[in-house]
């Protein structure tokens, strides 16, 4: 599961290093949306995508200031795995939560937002949720 958290950090750094925008009259919102649909930052998700397809689906969005990663297990992962996973999946991603807030202010930085915050959700295969976390520019 570190593995995963690791690979995963990797790309998200990847893609925030793009380059940001400056739009002027947009939204918070609008700003990200744009910065997401960027050919660079699409080319990241769609490598990003590519790496976890076999095992999990990523949604990628704007919510407000938030970029929002929603991974969701193709497969559903039982009760008992789950007293394994879950643990494992909050002390990787709670050991990585500099590089997280790092991302935040990437993002505010390159894309302009006061607020930027990034939120990593990790949902079973019925949508229902395994962990989430939410990392918010520090800077």
């Amino acid at each position: 599961m570190k593995k995963l958290a690791l690979s995963i950090v990797a790309v998200l750094v990847a893609i925030t290093t793009v380059f940001g925008l400056t739009a002027c009259g947009e939204t918070p919102e609008q700003k990200l949306k744009s910065y997401i649909q960027t050919d660079a930052v699409k080319e990241q998700i769609d490598s990003m995508t590519s790496q976890f397809e076999s095992m999990l689906d990523i949604d990628v969005k704007a919510e407000g200031e938030k970029l929002v990663f929603d991974f969701t297990y193709k497969t559903q992962i039982d009760d008992a795995t789950l007293q394994t996973v879950k643990p494992s999946l909050e002390t990787a991603f709670s050991s990585l939560a500099s590089t997280f807030e790092t991302l935040a202010n990437q993002i505010k930085k390159e894309v302009g937002l006061a607020g930027a915050t990034v939120v990593i959700n990790i949902n079973n295969a019925d949508g229902k949720s395994i962990v989430n976390f939410e990392y918010k520019a520090t800077e």
